[in-house]
């Protein structure tokens, strides 16, 4: 997910994965070139991710895949020397989501408010879902770096 300094939606797609024998997996070599294309096209490319971790509801398998996903991208960045910011999903949640239902409604509040501010955001399935977090958190990094909230 990238947006311009503006708060334009300039690029979006899901994290790149490989289905084999109908089982996904991380797509690295295409999550490299996803980085470091949109690094090459904007230097001052401010990196934003999710810091998360497993809800006592996940299942094992569900909490590893997960976990897995964020350390690699993790692991990405810093091979990579890229900088990068964390932020927790209660506090862009706070911001991004106020005055929408949250609790089990949260997914459909983010997608609600992503699809508000940007209307090109490609959610058609359930599974682009995280393309909406992944939205508001970007809109929350430059809301920050803009000096409008802390």
């Amino acid at each position: 997910m990238a947006l311009t300094h503006e708060g334009t939606l300039d690029y979006a797609r899901r994290t790149p994965v490989i289905t084999e024998k109908s089982k996904r997996h991380y797509d690295i070599p295409g999550m490299v070139e996803a980085i470091t294309n949109a690094v090459t096209q904007n230097p001052e490319l401010i990196v934003a991710i999710e810091k998360v971790g497993a809800m006592p509801r996940d299942g094992k398998v569900g909490a590893f895949s997960f976990g897995k996903g964020y350390g690699i991208w993790l692991g990405i960045l810093g091979a990579l020397a890229i900088p990068y910011m964390e932020v927790t999903p209660q506090r862009w949640q706070a911001r991004m989501l106020a005055g929408l239902p949250r609790g089990p409604h949260t997914k459909a509040s983010a997608v609600q408010r992503s699809k508000s501010l940007f209307p090109s955001l490609p959610i058609k399935v359930k599974a682009d879902w995280g393309m909406a977090d992944a939205a508001l958190i970007a809109e929350y990094i430059r809301q920050v770096k803009q000096g409008g909230i802390s």
